[in-house]
């Protein structure tokens, strides 16, 4: 079996052999009566000297073909750049670039790119690369005549990276982030596993994937300890009917799984988070819904359901594609017209329950396109609405996401936190260079929310073998860094669990790390106090930690890293980390330094601070 990174080679064969565009746009987010460049690459494996872009305003597809477009439709002419050698395939990647005109704010430009020969007759199209199974039988998706399937290994399963030419969207706005998720401290609870209300014990379930019993209402109950972590924003895993513990495989949108509650309670929840000054995010999967949904199960009884185009049969009707190969999870075709519909009502209609925004499950799996219409169809209803994608991808994609989402939950600094503080695999000055590019790479108007751990992985605490002291270092170093931090539920109490979420022969237990959370006595006290402590320090001194920056210690030899922070001319804060078993003493800038927030113990002598093992401290210095 390929690693992940071989997979990724061999996605970005497939595509670079082609026609690809991957979404660049100048500018990235485009504002209204402003022309857009767009970039396109066309592929050693593709002859034409000649790139026509298609495109239209509203909700149609654009259509043409050989530089001709069809009634509706719009054509503007692509010049080339050049050609530049890519050792990839030992060959040349001619560049082209095509200028859209200016549009009015509130309009989506959708748009089809075409590579084609005035002397062979052949064209091509930009697509996006889709993972499938192979194509057999009648319902075979046949592809792109000139494009070969490119067969891989990706994971656990076989992909076939199938060329579908598609339709790119933008939409022209001048919706900026709003400043409410810069300011965020966000709590992320698995409903079923978080309270299941007063007088009501968690229930003794089989296997760790039945239900606990977590409730709405035991949420409600809990708001004050979670506002005491000073957390402002509510992060609930999805909510909609299910036949699952986790949610993320729905069989409608518009109602709340009874196990949890129903629409009065949730009601009630938004107005109780409101009324303490926080705000709700949902989560929203709309790349695949339950095999039991209604609609699915209608497509299976009949095969001339109007429903059918909403997913991708390779034989019809057991074979189709779906998330990560599991059949249980069909795959939704969002750029059909009905399915991208259905799905912006639901979006809609939680925003006018009070819901503030989405986590947007498996971003990567829409497209572009449907993220551009999402946009603009959830702005329409709430102008300060959040969306917030899970996209595990390099930087240069995630930053073609800009104008589709406020931002992305950021894997990238997830590994580099748990890379440094749990495997030791960096160093502290390569750890400090991470952040220095990782930070400087986006604008401050795409946030990326920072976490240590989430429902998908072995938890922090787990993978430090229960060692508190290195959970409150990496917390320290989360909490201060520019990016909102996310806390995932129990991480505050001592919450682990009992074994890998992945064995060594591949199976999953993703399960393990959503354990029942603990309560009363079974918390851990200190721990929690810290994370009080540290959340309250964090809320307050925000701005300070998106402030200017830069490192005061870099000792690779002893695991020794503190860096200053300063948002004013009249004050600077400096973190301090110990992140090795030895006690540290660690020189500072000159000052009269006041120690703020500790982990363990932590002694300021002069102009030295002296910490424990795993130890870390924050201070503050008035200019």
């Amino acid at each position: 079996m390929m690693t992940s990174d071989a997979r990724w080679l061999n996605y970005l064969r497939a595509e670079r052999s082609g026609v690809s565009h991957r979404h660049r746009l100048d500018p990235p987010d485009p504002e209204p009566e402003c022309p857009v460049a767009i970039r396109v690459s066309v592929g050693p494996a593709v002859f034409a000297d000649r790139v026509s872009c298609y495109y239209m305003t509203g909700d149609g597809e654009p259509q043409g073909c050989r530089g001709v477009p069809a009634p509706g439709s719009l054509v503007v002419e692509a010049v080339p750049l050049g050609s530049v050698w890519d050792s990839l395939f030992w060959g040349y990647v001619e560049e082209w670039s095509a200028l859209l005109p200016p549009q009015a704010a509130g309009t989506l430009v959708r748009y089809r790119i075409e590579a084609w020969s005035q002397r062979h007759g052949t064209s091509y199209w930009a697509s996006e690369i889709v993972g499938t199974a192979p194509p057999s039988g009648d319902d075979a998706d046949d592809g792109q005549p000139g494009y070969p399937y490119v067969r891989s290994l990706g994971y656990d399963f076989a992909l076939t990276f199938l060329r579908r030419p598609r339709t790119f969207a933008y939409a022209v706005d001048h919706h900026r982030t709003p400043l409410w998720l810069r300011d965020a401290l966000i709590y992320h609870i698995f409903v079923d596993r978080f309270h299941p209300g007063t007088g009501r014990a968690f229930a003794h379930a089989d296997s760790l994937m039945g239900f606990y019993g977590g409730t709405l209402a035991g949420i409600i109950e809990q708001l004050d300890y979670i506002a005491g972590l000073g957390v402002n924003v509510l992060w609930l895993s999805p909510i909609f009917p299910s036949p699952s513990h986790h949610g993320y495989d729905a069989t409608r949108y518009d109602d709340i799984e009874p196990r949890l509650g129903d629409l009065t309670t949730f009601q009630s929840l938004v107005e109780a988070v409101h009324q303490r000054g926080m705000r709700v995010l949902l989560d929203y999967t709309v790349n695949h819904i339950s095999r039991q949904h209604p609609v699915f199960q209608d497509v299976l009884r009949d095969p001339t359901s109007p429903y059918r185009a909403w997913f991708r049969f390779t034989h019809y009707p057991d074979r189709y594609a779906s998330f990560f190969g599991v059949d249980e999870l069909p795959q939704v075709d969002c750029d059909h017209p009905a399915a991208r519909q259905s799905m912006l009502e639901a979006a809609c209609f939680w925003l006018e329950q009070g819901v503030d925004g989405f986590r947007l499950d498996y971003a990567p799996g829409p497209s572009h396109a449907f993220w551009a219409a999402f946009r603009l169809a959830t702005r329409a209803v709430r102008a300060d609405v959040v969306g917030i994608g899970e996209a595990i991808e390099p930087a240069d994609t995630l930053q073609t996401y800009r104008g589709r989402f406020d931002g992305c939950l950021d894997f990238l600094l997830l590994q580099a936190l748990r890379r440094f503080f749990i495997f030791g695999e960096l160093s502290v000055s390569q750890f400090a260079a991470f952040l220095q590019h990782h930070f400087a790479a986006f604008p401050a108007d795409f946030v990326l929310p920072s976490f240590l751990d989430n429902h998908d992985m072995n938890r922090f605490l787990w993978s430090v073998r229960g060692d508190v002291r290195r959970l409150k270092l990496a917390a320290l170093c989360q909490y201060t860094l520019p990016p909102p931090p996310v806390l995932y539920y129990g991480t505050e109490v001592g919450l682990s669990q009992h074994r890998d979420v992945r064995y060594y022969d591949g199976t999953g237990h993703p399960e393990e790390s959503r354990l029942p959370m603990l309560w009363g006595n079974m918390q851990n006290q200190d721990l929690l106090h810290f994370y009080q402590r540290l959340g309250a320090l964090r809320r307050a001194t925000v701005a300070v930690w998106r402030g200017r920056r830069h490192s005061v210690v870099l000792d690779d030899q002893h695991g020794h890293y503190a860096y200053c922070c300063q948002a004013s001319d009249d004050e600077q804060w400096l973190v301090g980390l110990n992140n090795s078993a030895e006690r540290a003493v660690l020189a500072l800038p000159p000052g009269s330094w006041e120690l703020r927030l500790v982990t363990e113990t932590a002694d300021w002598q002069g102009e030295l601070l002296v910490l424990p093992p795993y130890g870390g401290a924050i201070l503050q210095r008035r200019l």
